[in-house]
């Protein structure tokens, strides 16, 4: 998986593509924390990400729950259909403010 940064100052955009899955989900763990200290809401741009396992969908529920611990949201964007059904499957997708 590749993530480019966005900072909108007290908001950040990450631009995901590929996967999000067993092999990048600790990697992209540790970075989401570090954005979730670093930015009051986060976006991320799901434009050119192709997968989510269950060890990505961790990754996400970590950011969302430390966002919304210090008050902060996070968006969902550009979710496509393969990606937007593992979301619904899980119950996640009540939950995640995805537009």
């Amino acid at each position: 998986m590749d993530v480019k940064l966005v900072n909108r100052g007290t908001d950040g955009e990450l631009i995901l593509s590929g996967d999000l899955d067993t092999k990048t989900s600790r990697d992209a763990d540790a970075l989401f924390l570090q954005i979730a200290d670093r930015f009051v809401n986060v976006t991320l741009n799901m434009r050119d990400l192709e997968y989510v396992s269950s060890a990505g969908l961790r990754c996400i529920r970590n950011l969302y729950m430390k966002l919304y611990q210090k008050g902060g949201k996070l968006y969902l964007t550009n979710v496509n259909d393969n990606v937007m059904e593992v979301f619904e499957m899980t119950g996640l997708a009540g939950l995640l403010n995805i537009r």
